[in-house]
Protein backbone atom coordinates (compact mmCIF):
# COMPACT_ATOMS: atom_id res chain seq x y z
CA UNK A 1 0.00 0.00 0.00
CA UNK A 2 1.36 3.57 -0.56
CA UNK A 3 0.05 6.50 0.57
CA UNK A 4 1.02 10.45 0.59
CA UNK A 5 -1.37 13.46 0.09
CA UNK A 6 -2.43 13.22 -3.31
CA UNK A 7 -2.79 9.06 -3.46
CA UNK A 8 -3.50 5.82 -1.77
CA UNK A 9 -2.96 2.73 -4.18
CA UNK A 10 -3.36 -1.06 -3.46
CA UNK A 11 -2.45 -4.08 -5.43
CA UNK A 12 -5.31 -6.09 -6.49
CA UNK A 13 -4.92 -9.56 -7.86
CA UNK A 14 -7.43 -10.55 -10.59
CA UNK A 15 -8.78 -13.82 -9.05
CA UNK A 16 -11.06 -16.80 -10.64
CA UNK A 17 -14.11 -15.75 -9.14
CA UNK A 18 -13.93 -12.66 -10.77
CA UNK A 19 -13.59 -13.54 -14.39
CA UNK A 20 -16.19 -14.69 -16.80
CA UNK A 21 -16.12 -17.93 -19.39
CA UNK A 22 -13.11 -15.95 -21.22
CA UNK A 23 -11.01 -15.22 -17.96
CA UNK A 24 -11.87 -11.43 -18.21
CA UNK A 25 -12.66 -9.69 -14.91
CA UNK A 26 -16.23 -8.76 -14.91
CA UNK A 27 -16.66 -5.49 -14.42
CA UNK A 28 -18.72 -5.51 -11.60
CA UNK A 29 -15.65 -6.86 -10.05
CA UNK A 30 -13.36 -3.87 -10.89
CA UNK A 31 -16.08 -1.68 -8.80
CA UNK A 32 -15.74 -4.00 -6.06
CA UNK A 33 -11.56 -3.46 -6.46
CA UNK A 34 -12.75 0.41 -6.26
CA UNK A 35 -14.79 -0.14 -3.23
CA UNK A 36 -11.94 -1.99 -1.38
CA UNK A 37 -9.47 1.08 -2.46
CA UNK A 38 -11.74 3.56 -0.83
CA UNK A 39 -12.24 1.48 2.51
CA UNK A 40 -8.81 1.50 3.28
CA UNK A 41 -8.13 5.02 1.82
CA UNK A 42 -10.48 6.06 4.58
CA UNK A 43 -9.12 4.00 7.15
CA UNK A 44 -5.55 5.14 6.26
CA UNK A 45 -7.32 8.58 7.48
CA UNK A 46 -8.45 7.89 10.59
CA UNK A 47 -11.60 7.26 10.21
CA UNK A 48 -14.07 4.87 11.76
CA UNK A 49 -16.42 3.78 8.96
CA UNK A 50 -18.39 1.81 11.69
CA UNK A 51 -19.09 4.71 13.65
CA UNK A 52 -23.04 5.26 14.51
CA UNK A 53 -23.28 9.03 14.35
CA UNK A 54 -22.30 8.81 10.30
CA UNK A 55 -22.37 6.95 7.50
CA UNK A 56 -20.66 7.17 4.46
CA UNK A 57 -22.45 6.84 1.47
CA UNK A 58 -21.93 6.34 -2.30
CA UNK A 59 -24.43 8.55 -4.19
CA UNK A 60 -22.81 8.21 -7.82
CA UNK A 61 -20.15 6.32 -9.71
CA UNK A 62 -18.85 6.45 -13.19
CA UNK A 63 -16.58 4.26 -14.98
CA UNK A 64 -14.29 4.31 -17.92
CA UNK A 65 -13.01 1.12 -19.12
CA UNK A 66 -10.01 1.01 -21.68
CA UNK A 67 -8.28 -2.39 -21.45
CA UNK A 68 -9.67 -5.28 -20.15
CA UNK A 69 -8.30 -6.93 -16.75
CA UNK A 70 -7.51 -10.92 -17.18
CA UNK A 71 -7.29 -13.82 -14.54
CA UNK A 72 -4.20 -13.56 -12.33
CA UNK A 73 -3.31 -9.75 -13.33
CA UNK A 74 -1.93 -8.16 -11.09
CA UNK A 75 -3.33 -4.70 -10.70
CA UNK A 76 -2.73 -1.10 -8.83
CA UNK A 77 -5.96 0.62 -7.57
CA UNK A 78 -5.73 4.70 -6.76
CA UNK A 79 -7.50 6.46 -5.08
CA UNK A 80 -7.62 10.28 -4.91
CA UNK A 81 -9.56 13.42 -3.43
CA UNK A 82 -10.72 15.48 -5.91
CA UNK A 83 -13.00 17.86 -4.29
CA UNK A 84 -14.58 18.65 -0.89
CA UNK A 85 -17.63 21.04 -0.13
CA UNK A 86 -18.22 19.95 3.62
CA UNK A 87 -21.29 17.72 2.60
CA UNK A 88 -19.68 15.91 -0.27
CA UNK A 89 -16.33 15.11 -2.04
CA UNK A 90 -15.23 13.28 -5.40
CA UNK A 91 -12.74 10.51 -5.10
CA UNK A 92 -10.71 10.01 -8.42
CA UNK A 93 -9.91 6.21 -9.15
CA UNK A 94 -7.45 4.37 -11.91
CA UNK A 95 -6.84 0.45 -11.87
CA UNK A 96 -3.78 0.07 -13.60
CA UNK A 97 -1.88 -2.98 -14.54
CA UNK A 98 1.46 -2.34 -15.06
CA UNK A 99 1.43 1.16 -17.09
CA UNK A 100 -1.51 0.08 -18.57
CA UNK A 101 -5.22 1.64 -17.45
CA UNK A 102 -7.33 -0.32 -17.45
CA UNK A 103 -9.90 1.70 -15.88
CA UNK A 104 -10.68 5.21 -14.57
CA UNK A 105 -13.60 6.27 -12.12
CA UNK A 106 -15.37 8.88 -10.16
CA UNK A 107 -17.69 9.16 -7.53
CA UNK A 108 -19.60 11.12 -5.27
CA UNK A 109 -19.69 10.64 -1.75
CA UNK A 110 -21.38 11.94 1.47
CA UNK A 111 -21.94 11.90 5.30
CA UNK A 112 -25.20 10.60 6.21
CA UNK A 113 -27.02 10.84 9.68
CA UNK A 114 -27.97 6.88 10.10
CA UNK A 115 -30.84 8.30 12.15
CA UNK A 116 -32.61 11.19 10.12
CA UNK A 117 -31.13 9.48 6.91
CA UNK A 118 -30.23 12.92 5.64
CA UNK A 119 -27.12 14.04 4.48
CA UNK A 120 -24.59 16.24 7.24
CA UNK A 121 -21.52 18.06 6.75
CA UNK A 122 -18.54 16.01 7.76
CA UNK A 123 -17.86 15.85 11.25
CA UNK A 124 -15.26 17.64 12.71
CA UNK A 125 -12.80 15.05 13.55
CA UNK A 126 -12.29 14.44 9.77
CA UNK A 127 -13.10 17.90 8.11
CA UNK A 128 -9.36 19.28 8.65
CA UNK A 129 -8.18 15.76 7.36
CA UNK A 130 -10.14 15.81 4.18
CA UNK A 131 -8.81 19.45 3.54
CA UNK A 132 -5.37 18.98 4.22
CA UNK A 133 -5.63 16.23 1.10
CA UNK A 134 -7.17 18.74 -1.78
CA UNK A 135 -5.21 19.95 -4.07
CA UNK A 136 -3.72 23.90 -3.38
CA UNK A 137 -5.18 26.30 -6.37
Amino acid sequence: MKTNLSEFSIPVTVEFEDVDSYKIAHHSRLVLYLERARVRYFTSLGFDLSAEDMTVVLYRLEMNFKKPAFFQDELTVSVALKSFDNFRMELYYKIRRDKDLVARATTGICFVDPVRKTMIPAPDKYFERINALLPVR
